[in-house]
């Protein structure tokens, strides 16, 4: 009897305790006015107690990255004043900022994760940034992260899209004459890259192509026309746009980087997005286009053959360097945009750019 007293018991106290679970979900859910129960969405990692979210690990693990690889350029608080900064030029990205040069949206447009990971696994070509592709892709992706927590640009929830996809209509021809010959029409005739990277062609020769491409003959052209033109970027200070026979390209020459730079363009520089500029029809037939989409990788093939031109190495006579003098700086002293570029009096045969 005892027994069955105390089974009887136990069967109470379960009741009991299922019916407080009832109530306790109905309190949760509200009851009446059709209310329903609350929208939470347990798809995503969230802290409670001693663990944290899957963001929170990757943004501590980015850290410790940071300050073992980052911190002696781009500083402590990612506004580019490291320790070193003040012995290089171009100088360590300002991550406050946020002004990113070379991405697959358009220009004045944050990167994407991707882009950031190509910039950090590949380096910069002719600066000081080098190529991490010795870091695991993990620690790749949490130095991104980290990197992401200096702006509050990036707290933006819609972030920009990337250029639209335009397919290669060169790729598989073998001879790429064609598409080299189209993208010098378009570089001297259309875009008229000439106005800040150098002609590569005669001034007869540029007509021919502003002609052909329903422009206007030009009567004179600017100084130096077979040399860079000096332009101001965000930061004020006076850069020169790369001579492809002879500069750098930052972010690399590979077909796909040129095309990307062209079509998205470069923020913070005189670089414009090309990619929205070039569905253009005949202004003799609106059937038949002028441009299109497809000729900025005639344009990307045209810049790469201009790149493999370039010697290995280039000789010393003749040779003179652009002046960008750069203010040492003291212990703590703050970093001010050099307004403009000393002049020289150099060659023809200047060296240096700054994309």
């Amino acid at each position: 009897m005892r027994v069955g007293h105390v089974q009887l018991a136990f069967r109470k106290l379960a009741t009991l305790s299922s019916t407080l679970l009832v109530l306790v979900i109905v309190a949760q859910w509200g009851c009446g006015d059709d209310q329903g129960p609350k929208d939470i969405d347990t798809s995503r990692a969230s802290e409670f107690g001693f663990q944290q979210s899957v963001r929170t690990s990757q943004i501590e693990e980015g850290g410790v990255a940071y300050k073992t690889f980052c911190i002696g350029c781009h500083g402590e608080f990612g506004d580019g004043n490291g320790k070193a900064a003040r012995f290089l030029d171009p100088r360590p990205r300002n991550f406050i900022k946020a002004r990113f040069k070379f991405s697959s949206t358009r220009a004045g447009q944050l990167p994407s994760d991707e882009d950031l990971r190509g910039t950090i696994i590949g380096g910069l070509k002719g600066s000081s940034m080098p190529g991490w592709d010795m870091l695991p892709a993990r620690t790749v992706t949490a130095l991104v992260a980290y990197i992401k927590t200096f702006s509050p640009k990036w707290q933006d929830k819609s972030l920009a899209s990337a250029i639209p996809s335009v397919n290669d209509p060169y790729r598989a021809i073998e001879d790429k004459s064609a598409a080299i010959a189209r993208g010098e029409a378009v570089y001297h005739g259309y875009a008229t890259c000439w106005t800040c990277h150098p002609s590569y062609v005669s001034t007869q020769k540029i007509n021919e192509h502003l002609v052909a491409m329903e422009n206007s003959k030009r009567n004179a052209f600017r100084d130096h026309l077979f040399q860079s033109e000096r332009k101001p970027n965000s930061e004020g200070e006076m850069v020169y746009p790369p001579d492809f026979k002879r500069d750098f390209v930052r972010a690399g020459a590979q077909i796909e980087i040129l095309y990307r730079s062209i079509a998205a363009g470069i923020s913070g520089t005189a670089m414009p997005t090309w990619v929205d500029s070039m569905d253009v029809a005949s202004s003799h037939d609106s059937n038949v286009a002028l441009t299109s989409s497809a000729d900025l990788w005639a344009l990307s093939y045209y810049v790469q053959s201009l790149v493999l031109t370039r010697p290995s190495h280039l000789e010393p006579v003749g040779l003179a360097m652009r002046s960008r003098p750069q203010k040492i700086l003291k212990l703590g002293e703050a970093f001010v945009p050099i307004e403009e570029v000393i002049d020289t009096g150099s060659t023809d045969e200047e060296f240096s750019e700054d994309d």
